[in-house]
């Protein structure tokens, strides 16, 4: 009896917790978005635009029959903050608004310029956003438009610029992965300034709004990411090349593989990086500051467009040393532009300097943006050519040869 007792005492006790989903929202009744684009108009009011999955795309047997549905609709409204346009848009969508699917924010260029703070302020006080999406600067177009075009192969164009931008970052070193907690920590940090990678539309946009764009074996109008954008804490001050958006990655020690061009004897060869490693050492001596930037690394032969001998030691010296020259000049290049068009810290020095000599960082570190300008930085490259492919010599050789 006194065991019985016990089990009802207990389960009296268990029973508040046993709640159930007293907030639960059904599938049926949200609307999963899956990207977001922030602009301003001429009046200074933000414009929303919120990319939609169609319901139907989820469901596979209305797909099965072929021809290519629609998967997404877009929906924009504007308000004077982004809080107000967001919800404003509830006249147009028949369903909550779900924003915990987001892969991609696309900022408009002019936003961008203006600064980032009251958007930045919308994305990390609402309580059911994740922060694994990424953020990108729309260059030349707004955010409104990149968002209308329909893409091939990811039927979804967010997930199309999503996985396109890991991608790219993996295999051609141009582009940049941000999330939202990289974004506001690079922008509170005194030691660094933030950047974010630009996309585009190259062709015809207006082609790209209509299905049409998806049912030719060459689209009109497609995603492309160009440059990185720099940053002065939440103002957009600048856009690097893409062989400045090369050396970037370099400093920042986040070239996972890429692909080194470069001219030799009146034509042109071409290695892949399979791995490399930066190390930033400053150097602080009675009050002198300098930063040395040492890149190490391997390569790979990827192709040969002149007559070589790929077996001579001497040769593959002679290639190493055109890519590590290749590489310190996109490195020079992109400390250049920070230090003398930008005025903005986007390399990471400070960060480094605070690291390694935080007492010296104290005395500084108000004054870095005025110091980082005129920092000397030493670049030292080493890259070691590994392997030169499944043939020895190029196709020229043989050629010579009949």
């Amino acid at each position: 009896m006194k065991k019985v007792l016990i089990g009802l005492v207990v389960s009296i006790l268990l029973l508040p917790s046993l709640t159930g989903c007293w907030s639960k929202t059904e599938l049926t009744d949200l609307a999963i978005a899956v990207a977001l684009g922030i602009d301003r108009n001429e009046k200074g009011d933000f414009v929303v635009s919120v990319q939609i999955i169609n319901p139907s795309e989820t469901v596979t047997s209305q797909n099965a029959g072929g021809g290519y549905d629609t998967p997404v609709t877009t929906y924009t409204s504007t308000g004077k903050i982004l809080f107000e346009a967001l919800r404003r848009l509830s006249k147009e969508v028949p369903r909550k608004i779900y924003l915990a699917h987001l892969r991609m924010v696309v900022i408009g260029e002019e936003v961008a310029k203006s600064g980032l703070y009251d958007a930045l302020d919308f994305l990390s006080r609402t309580h059911e956003l994740r922060t694994d999406f990424y953020l990108v600067v729309a260059k030349e177009q707004t955010a409104e438009d990149t968002l209308q075009i329909l893409t091939s192969i990811e039927k979804i164009p967010a997930n199309k610029l999503f996985f396109s931008l890991e991608k790219s970052a993996e295999v051609w070193a141009a582009t940049g992965k941000v999330t939202l907690n990289d974004l506001m920590d690079d922008i509170v940090s005194e030691g660094i300034q933030p950047t974010l990678t630009g996309v585009t539309v190259k062709g015809d946009p207006k082609i790209g709004f209509s299905k049409s764009n998806v049912e030719t074996i060459s689209p009109n109008a497609l995603y492309s990411y160009k440059g990185i954008a720099a940053f002065r804490k939440n103002k957009l001050v600048g856009w690097l090349n893409e062989d400045e958006s090369k050396g970037l990655n370099y400093i920042k020690d986040q070239v996972t593989s890429t692909v080194v061009v470069f001219d030799m004897n009146n034509d042109h060869a071409g290695v892949e990086l399979i791995r490399t490693k930066t190390e930033i050492i400053p150097h602080i001596k009675n009050e002198d500051i300098s930063i040395e930037v040492k890149v190490t690394g391997e390569a790979n032969v990827g192709e040969v467009n002149t007559k070589l001998d790929l077996m001579d030691p001497h040769i593959i010296g002679e290639l190493e040393s055109l890519v590590n020259r290749d590489i310190r000049n996109s490195i020079e290049n992109t400390v250049e532009k920070a230090q003398k068009d930008f005025e903005s810290d986007i390399l990471g020095f400070g960060e480094r300097i605070h690291k390694t000599y935080p007492k010296d960082w104290e005395k500084i570190k108000k004054q870095w943006k005025e110091i980082f300008t005129n920092v000397p930085v030493n670049v030292n490259v080493k890259i070691k050519i590994r392997r030169i492919g499944t043939i020895t010599n190029p196709f020229h050789d043989e050629l010579t040869k009949e």
